[in-house]
């Protein structure tokens, strides 16, 4: 009976030392679990802040913006849930006034390919005009949106009858000159298109391209005539100069060649 009554004794006191064992263990792990949970890193999403204020329909540029890290609770606060470093076309407008420190969203900009792009960028009292030329006739490098032209006439005789009496054979081909129409052009868009070349599998770009130009009414009406009176190219503006510099006849070209002979009463003016 003894024996029993120690046994039962021994059997208690195992079960409440393995109970305060227990009960000392529990706050240990639960440490160790909040401490991992302490430790884990942070989410951290990368997004475009602006460094000044901007304002609407003002060109988009790199210098306006700079990387700012948020950590994912800022970042889902402002409804943020990935980077958002996002690449914008050169040319690409702001579609509204913003404020330093604002974050920059897609939905915040204007790409040159957009339909309403040309309501951004068209400058009061101008007009959109489209321009068709070729790619041999754009001249001077490559001409995005928001980059500016020149547009020259190129002219010559059309017809045996308008050339002088007295020219020269030589002259009949070679009467030409070249002058520039409008100057310091903006460009608002430039429409190209694709197409397939049935031989070869590949996409090339179609030959005709059109500049949507941002022109006065002046401009427009001056621009119109020169399309039917000239063939026209077009020259990427590299600067402030004079008109005379982008002037040339074939005088320039072949020394001693005078390309008009004009006779007034007794007197003969080479021009």
């Amino acid at each position: 009976m003894r024996t029993k009554l120690i046994l039962g004794v021994a059997v208690i006191a195992i079960i409440f030392g393995l109970y305060g064992l227990a009960g000392k263990l529990t706050p240990q792990q639960s440490s160790v679990e909040s401490s991992k949970k302490e430790t884990r890193p942070v989410k951290m999403y990368s997004v475009w802040q602006l460094k000044n204020d901007t304002q609407r329909a003002g060109s988009v540029d790199k210098t306006h913006l700079r990387r700012l890290k948020l950590s994912e609770e800022d970042a889902q606060a402002l409804n943020i849930y990935d980077d958002m470093l996002f690449e914008y076309p050169v040319g690409s407008l702001y579609r509204s006034s913003m404020n330093v420190g604002d974050i920059l969203f897609k939905t915040d900009i204007v790409t040159p390919n957009s339909p309403d792009f040309l309501d951004y960028s068209l400058t009061d009292g101008h007009v959109p005009y489209p321009l068709k030329v070729s790619p041999e006739a754009v001249v001077g490098g490559v001409i995005r949106a928001n980059s500016y032209i020149d547009i020259l006439a190129l002219t010559g005789p059309v017809t045996e009858a308008s050339i002088e009496v007295g020219s020269s054979v030589s002259a009949r081909g070679k009467a030409i000159s070249i002058s520039p129409v409008l100057m310091g052009v903006k460009v608002l868009r430039v429409d190209q298109t694709l197409i397939e070349d049935a031989s070869t599998k590949k996409q090339e770009v179609n030959p005709d391209t059109h500049l949507i130009l941002e022109l006065n009414r002046k401009q427009v009406s001056v621009l119109s005539v020169a399309k039917q009176i000239a063939t026209l190219e077009v020259h990427k503006s590299v600067g402030n100069y004079k008109p005379a510099e982008l002037s040339a006849d074939a005088g320039d070209v072949l020394p001693g060649f005078k390309s008009v002979i004009e006779y007034r009463a007794d007197a003969i003016t080479i021009k």
